[in-house]
Formats: structure tokens, C-alpha cells, sequence
């Protein structure tokens, strides 16, 4: 944990809202085909690179397709089965985008792989970790996996990087005592960011004060400061497991100010912009200028590339960003409030497929909002 990295405070005078136009220039609309042989529940991961989409939905569809920058489906890649190049069900997949190759990780600690056209290469049986996989990462021809160890040992790892040909596990960083001691599973959190696909990727976990930079050395690059991040303590007096962790980190942390969960991360050359969660279910967005250090707190992003008003409960976070600009997945279940912002003229004139977005109902594909950066 050497090295320079930018320091945030989080105590900082917070503001009500800053307006995406500050930092993104407008916003296009993404509509996914609806088709029965792309018929998708949720989106619980996905990814752009060379004018494609890529969409994984796990529990639902159980499967990872690709459609073209348009929203026009082209593929499947992989099916479900036992057999080669096939899996019993994806939690996570990663780009190679120098060699163009696609891995994904399969419940049971295997890792496929395949071409970006879907073509099968190869399947990694990985060593016994005494760990799950939670989600995987490529970078320089190096394969990152976000553990979660099976017992709470301070001397437990998080992140391991293994040889993408064979599964040879290279090192072990990061141990648990990082993320206060926690090691149960949870998905409400992200650990590697989707973000800047040609950069070191970007990694936390639920209950860590840092954003860690994953590379050939294992570094920090954000740390962040607070008087209200969620300490050892908080997570020892944690109500028993019996109760649902949702329940647990409710009875908790609602009504005392704790911080923690980064995510929606989105970095440029200029800024760097992310969410954290504080007390349950309430979030703050930060953004950081990079040249001048300072730090921006506010409540929520005023969406007025999409609406006249600020409308905090339709935009909620980034799911994705390049070096382009950012993607937000739109929940089917906030399709119906567009649509009636559309109806009573409460969208900005400037929003394309504004008449496709009115003829969409909650069978359809999900939609997919791109912000450009300025």
C-alpha cells in the first residue's frame, strides 16, 4: 500500500444536487432489440468496447449477449449445459481487448473462454482457493479474481491474480483486515469498476477506505477520509446472521451517518465521479477534479441532459463508462415514469427516440442512456 494516490474527504460541505451538464455534453438513447432469442429479466453486468454492447443477465436469461452499438441483438455467446463452452451459470465476465477475447466465470470456479464473435477456445479449472469467485478482471495479460474466503481471517485475501492460460495462481493481495474483517457474500456492492477499459482497473470492496489501482503492483489510489466511515467495530456489533443482511446493515447503520459502498465509478483524464452509500440506502455523489484535487460533494445528479427539472428518482447511477463517456442502465421499472415525463413535456426537447421510448412496455429489452463526456 505504497505510493502517491489522491486523498478525499468526505466530511466536506455537501451540496443539494450538481447538474450533468457540468461534465457530460448530452445524452443518447440506447433501446436493446426485443426478441425471443434475446429476451432479457435484468442486466446485472455489461460492457462496450468496439461498437459493441455487451449484456449479461445471470439469474434470469442466464446469458451474456451482444448487441451492436444501436441496440440491434447480434449474438449469444455460450449456452447453458456441461458441456464444452457451455456453463451452468455466469457471475461475471471480462474483456481481453488486445487479444479479443471474452472470459467468463462460471459458477464453480471455471473460467471460458471465448472470441468475441462467440467462438469457444478453452476452459480454465481453477485451484482450490478456499474462496468463491465473486468477479473477474483483465488487464495486461493478467486475470484478476475478487474472492470471498470462507472463513472471516484477517489473513484471508481478496484478490487474486492467476495465469489466464492455465489458472496458476500467481499472488494473493489485499487481506479481509482491508475490509474491516467482512467476508460474507453480498451482491448490493461493485469490486472491480467498469470503467476506462484501457487502464489499471479500479477496485474496492463494501467496507474499504481505499480504491485500489490493479496492475502489475497492487496500489492505492484513492483513499478516502471521513469521521462516519463504517469501522472494525460496526461490523463485530453487526445484529446476528440469522437475519438477512439487508435487515443487518439496516438495523445498524439507518439513522447513524455510516458510510460506506462506493460504486457508479466513472474516471476521465479531467475528473473522477462516484457514489457512496451512507447510513442504508441513501446515497451521495462525489466529484473530484484531478487537476485541482478538490472534491464536490453533492445528494444526487441533476439528470437535465434528460429532464427539464431535476428528477432524482429516475436517474441512479452509472453502470459503465470508456473513454467516450459514461452508460446507465434504465430499470424496466422506471420505464412507465419516462414515459409520463415524455407525455407532460418534462423531457428536454433535445432527447432522441423520445417516440420509440413512448411505444416500449415492461416486456421490452432494457434501455441504455450514454453520456459524452465535454
Amino acid at each position: 500500500m505504497d505510493g502517491s494516490y489522491y486523498v478525499i474527504d468526505l466530511d466536506d460541505k455537501k451540496e443539494v444536487s450538481l447538474p450533468l451538464s457540468l461534465y457530460f455534453k448530452n445524452a443518447q438513447t440506447i433501446i436493446l432489440e426485443t426478441s425471443k432469442d434475446c429476451l432479457i429479466g435484468d442486466i446485472n453486468e455489461f460492457q462496450v468496447f468496439n461498437g459493441y454492447i455487451y449484456v449479461l443477465d445471470a439469474y434470469k436469461a442466464k446469458s451474456l449477449y451482444v448487441f451492436d452499438i444501436e441496440g440491434k441483438f447480434l449474438r449469444k455467446i455460450g449456452t447453458l449445459g456441461r458441456g464444452p463452452g457451455e456453463y451452468i451459470q455466469i457471475t461475471d465476465f471480462t474483456l481481453d481487448t488486445e487479444n479479443m477475447f471474452i472470459f467468463v466465470n462460471d459458477w464453480g470456479n471455471r473460467i471460458h473462454k471465448y472470441q468475441l464473435d462467440g467462438t469457444y477456445v478453452n476452459s480454465i479449472n481453477l485451484q482450490a482457493m478456499g474462496a468463491s469467485i465473486r468477479s473477474i478482471q483483465y488487464y495486461n495479460s493478467r486475470l484478476y479474481l475478487d474472492v470471498l474466503p470462507w472463513d472471516a481471517d484477517n489473513d484471508k485475501y481478496m484478490l487474486v491474480e492467476i495465469d489466464p492460460d492455465d489458472g496458476k495462481i500467481h499472488s494473493r493481495s489485499l487481506p479481509l483486515r482491508y475490509n474491516k474483517g467482512w467476508s460474507e457474500g453480498y451482491n448490493k456492492g461493485e469490486s472491480f469498476f467498469k470503467s476506462r477499459l484501457n487502464t489499471p482497473p479500479r477496485y474496492t470492496q463494501l467496507f474499504m477506505s481505499y480504491v485500489i489501482s490493479v496492475g502489475e503492483t497492487i496500489t492505492p489510489y484513492i483513499e478516502l477520509k471521513s469521521k462516519h466511515l463504517v469501522t472494525d467495530n460496526d461490523i463485530r456489533n453487526l445484529p446476528p446472521r440469522e437475519r438477512s443482511h439487508s435487515e443487518r446493515f439496516s438495523r445498524s447503520f439507518r439513522g447513524r451517518s455510516k458510510i460506506w459502498n462506493v460504486n457508479s465509478f466513472v474516471e476521465n483524464d479531467d475528473f473522477i465521479i462516484f457514489r457512496y452509500e451512507i447510513e442504508f440506502l441513501s446515497y451521495n455523489t462525489v466529484v473530484f477534479n484531478k487537476k485541482t484535487e478538490i472534491a464536490n460533494i453533492a445528494g444526487f445528479l441533476s439528470n437535465d441532459l434528460i429532464f427539464r427539472r431535476d428528477r432524482d428518482g429516475i436517474f441512479g447511477r452509472f453502470h459503465f463508462s470508456d473513454t467516450r463517456g459514461a452508460y446507465q442502465i434504465l430499470h424496466p421499472d422506471l420505464l412507465n415514469k419516462i414515459k409520463m415525463s415524455i407525455r407532460r413535456n418534462e423531457v428536454v426537447s433535445s432527447l432522441d427516440k423520445a417516440d420509440l421510448l413512448l411505444k416500449l412496455n415492461e416486456d421490452s429489452n432494457p434501455v441504455i442512456f450514454f453520456y459524452e463526456f465535454k
